[in-house]
């Protein structure tokens, strides 16, 4: 045996000793497979480039003069990608007001969820990407930003990293958590390792009773697991996309405007077809598609020529022509612009098995909503628009093409149904306020 190779035994042997059997194997797995995740990175950044930057915060590298900022972290946030980052926006922005500019770090997983920490905040906060959850990297990681609390979104569950919160005496919030019946009988299956994991934390804030029974059945704590409402519902219209979007809306000239946001691969085609029939009946309709992935914007762009319809995109540094059929929404951080431009909204990830996308923000911008059938990930936003008929969940591209056609066509029910949908997202605030009386009592005790 190499020198080498008795020192990696010996590392085993000796994580062994001090882990549960569950996760002793999760962490051989990952240790095994850490190679293809790193190639996997690379071959991602061909696309997009992106995905090569911050390769050393993955593994809790970082340089002298960020270990001197961190030290001034009090609530560390993990956000993996944009959603996530969205959703966390108005539980983020109370931080800073409480504790001020540069004590919040906030993580991210992807490019785009990093770009998006970077657009909202600037440098009203530290952020870098999270570190790889191997017991070795997760250690350093901690004791380099050293946070008071650290506060998980939605499904960031981390065997290693929640161990070593412990280990650390750092108080776990998994906030706005959701998980569905699917993802439930999923955990199931690896039940010991994820009640190990669930019970470490300090409050599990369940969007919804529905996601605080699943957090239940797979081994969270009773006294742990809260119903606080979803913070999703507190987010604050920008004046500036708002402006934006009324900008958008004069250069279409009161053109009927169907806004597909955040579509995945295999519906923008099947979107495109909507269109082309909806057009039959709507001459002047304009059809704007917001990918929800930047390094698709181009394979959008040739779906669209392809389709024969002229085309428009938002990155052109050209004026808009009268007349074009669809716009492009290929750029970062505008989705409440495109809102705010629109007359109805198609919300993308719900006619492939995603799980679909956010509709609070559509209503928040006084805009009704149609999707798919595959909503998974937001069955809980969709029952209560869907209650008032703000938003509409369709079986199938046809039977969503016909409701379409039924908005479309009646002006005065579109406008009645927006101003349900604001009366609705007001209603439902309030989670922000909840999870920043939880922080203050954990931050209070830590003090």
């Amino acid at each position: 045996m190499s020198g080498a190779d008795y020192i990696l035994v010996h590392l085993f042997l000796t994580m062994g000793y001090c882990m549960t059997l569950q996760r002793l194997i999760y962490t051989l797995l990952l240790t095994l497979i850490m190679p293809i995740i790193v190639l996997r990175l690379f071959w991602r950044s061909r696309k997009n480039p992106d995905y090569r930057q911050g390769m050393a915060g993955r593994f809790a590298y970082y340089c002298s003069t960020e270990k001197q900022s961190f030290l001034n972290v009090k609530v560390w946030v993990h956000a993996v990608s944009v959603g996530e980052t969205l959703a966390a926006k108005p539980l983020i922005l109370a931080l800073i007001a409480k504790y001020g500019e540069g004590a919040v770090f906030v993580s991210s997983t992807t490019p785009t969820g990093f770009a998006t920490v970077k657009r909202l905040f600037s440098n009203k906060v530290q952020q870098h990407y999270f570190p790889n959850d191997l017991p070795w990297l997760v250690s350093r990681a901690l004791k380099a930003i050293n946070p008071q609390l650290f506060i998980a979104i939605e499904t960031e569950i981390w065997p290693n990293f929640w161990k070593a919160c412990e280990d650390q005496k750092i108080p776990i919030f998994l906030i706005n958590a959701r998980l569905s019946t699917r993802s439930t009988a999923r955990y199931k299956k690896l039940y010991s390792l994820v009640s190990e994991t669930l019970q470490r934390a300090t409050l599990i804030a369940c969007r919804a009773k529905k996601d605080a029974n699943n957090f239940l059945e797979i081994g969270a704590l009773q006294d742990n697991v809260k119903v606080l409402g979803d913070i999703k519902w507190d987010s604050q219209n920008s004046e500036a996309l708002f402006l934006l979007g009324q900008q958008f809306k004069q250069q279409w000239k009161g053109r009927l405007v169907l806004v597909a946001a955040s579509t995945h691969e295999g519906e923008d085609a099947l979107i495109l077809s909507l269109y082309q029939t909806l057009c039959h009946d709507f001459d002047h309709l304009l059809l704007v598609i917001v990918p929800r992935h930047p390094e698709r914007f181009d394979q959008v762009a040739h779906l669209i020529l392809e389709a024969d319809l002229s085309l428009y995109r938002r990155s052109a540094d050209t004026d808009f022509i009268t007349g074009t059929d669809v716009v492009l929404g290929d750029s970062m951080g505008e989705m409440e612009a495109w809102f705010s431009a629109s007359d109805l909204v198609l919300m993308g990830g719900s006619l492939v098995n995603v799980g679909g996308h956010n509709p609070m923000e559509a209503a928040a911008c006084g805009v009704p909503v149609i999707s798919g059938p595959m909503i998974h990930n937001f069955t809980e936003a969709f029952d209560i628009l869907t209650q008032q008929n703000v938003a509409y969940v369709s079986k199938d591209i046809d039977d969503m093409t016909q409701y379409a056609k039924q908005l479309l066509i009646d002006n005065h029910l579109r406008k009645t149904l927006g101003k349900t949908g604001l009366k609705i997202v007001a209603q439902n605030r309030g989670a922000t306020q909840r999870l920043m009386a939880k922080v203050a009592e954990v931050m209070d005790d830590s003090s």
